[in-house]
């Protein structure tokens, strides 16, 4: 039994079926649990937009806010910090004299990149870390195949996962947070703190969903009530975007595996598979997608290495996109939602998507970096995985 762990919360911002969180409640005397707000995640994109939206950082906030409220109520705290976290946490370790320290893996580029910038800085400390995989629902030694392996497109993974889907046990709430005496909390940081102006949210952005843990579980128990109970056919063939849960998703204020459970458990009784277990399916595909390919998902050239494939950077395009000033009116109409709410349809994503690579002949990275600032439930290996497939540089 370890005296004292810190715990980094990344994007993993929950209690509730949280493997590492329960890990460390259960491995140290008492644990600090620590979120820090990293200001480069803010800052403008080369193209001129944030990477992370006044809306997105919003949402973030509240959801922060309520998981310090949560642990609270556990008798622990949430230390809150601003800066790089690959420093701030190393020092915090140092600080408290803490053994270890345990957060979720990342795969994304610059995730990794800080992970192994701390990893770096907490051995001059003699302090160890631990990396828990936690943001798919099957873990990579129970997949049929190894990722260096993966299927090339997602009716195969489907068929050969589906034979025998091993889904992670749901880990139990930490009844009892502790956290040594005398820290300092801190104040969790409004948005000028992260270099926003609070104007830049728009006029007609009343009623957004709010950020935290207790509102995705309240729109799960919904769906599952109105859908999945019922046997009703949700409007849309996907509903994990359309309910918005995957925005909550996103944050991971709720677990993959948690809503597959639950809709498994609920339409026990069914013929049909409900579309939220495929949704599911498809992002865990496109999960290992990233990992197997990293930062080629990130190029123009995409997952497929098209290097033949000569894309327009045309910024006064661009811009007639991105303020729903093209000539085709849907496509304006979709961009304007999605730049005064944060959220379109899965089906507005695909149609606004293929206008700017099929009509525009834009470069669809731009696209993707636009849709990465604005869209609540950003996770990268989902918008950059569907931008390859929409630009024909994916694996389907």
């Amino acid at each position: 039994m370890a005296r004292r762990i810190i715990y980094w919360f990344r994007n993993d911002l929950r209690l509730k079926d949280n493997q590492a969180l329960l890990s460390a409640v259960g491995s140290a005397d008492e644990i600090v649990p620590v979120y820090v707000f990293d200001p480069r995640q803010f800052e403008k994109t080369k193209l001129g937009f944030r990477r992370t939206s006044v809306l997105r950082a919003r949402f973030l906030i509240e959801s922060v806010a309520e998981l310090r409220e949560n642990i609270r109520q556990k008798g622990g705290d949430l230390l809150i910090r601003t800066g790089a976290p690959e420093a701030i946490v190393a020092k915090l370790a140092e600080d408290y004299n803490a053994e270890y320290v345990y957060t979720s893996k990342e795969i994304a580029p610059q995730e990794t990149r800080i992970e192994s910038s701390l990893s770096k800085n907490l051995k001059t400390a003699n302090v160890d870390i631990k990396l828990f995989w936690m943001d798919t629902m099957i873990n990579a030694f129970d997949l049929p195949f190894p990722v260096s392996r993966l299927p090339s497109g997602f009716a195969q993974f489907e068929r050969l996962v589906s034979n025998d889907l091993k889904i992670k046990d749901q880990f139990p709430t930490p009844e009892k947070i502790a956290l040594p005496t005398g820290f300092e909390a801190g104040a969790i940081p409004g948005l000028p703190e992260l270099g926003i102006d609070p104007n830049e949210i728009p006029a007609r952005s009343a009623g957004i969903l709010p950020g935290g843990e207790t509102h995705a579980l309240t729109v799960l128990k919904e769906y599952v009530e109105q859908y999945v109970k019922a046997d009703s056919i949700y409007p849309s063939a996907e509903p994990l975007t359309d309910t918005r849960l995957s925005g909550w998703l996103s944050l991971g204020c709720i677990s993959a595996s948690y809503i597959y459970r639950s809709v498994k458990v609920a339409q026990s009784h069914a013929v049909t598979e409900d579309p939220i277990i495929t949704n599911l399916l498809k992002r865990e595909f496109l999960h290992w997608t990233l990992l197997r390919y990293g930062p080629r998902m990130f190029k123009p050239s995409g997952i497929q290495h098209h290097f033949n494939r000569r894309w327009k950077n045309d910024s006064a395009l661009f811009g007639q996109w991105t303020n729903g000033q093209t000539e085709n009116q849907a496509v304006n109409d979709i961009i304007r939602k999605l730049n005064t709410t944060g959220f379109i349809t899965a089906a507005e994503r695909e149609l606004a998507a293929k206008y700017l690579t099929d009509t525009l002949d834009i470069n669809w990275t731009w696209g993707a970096m636009y849709f990465e600032s604005l869209l609540m439930d950003y996770e990268a290996s989902v918008n950059w995985g569907r931008w390859n497939n929409v630009a024909g540089v994916g694996e389907g």
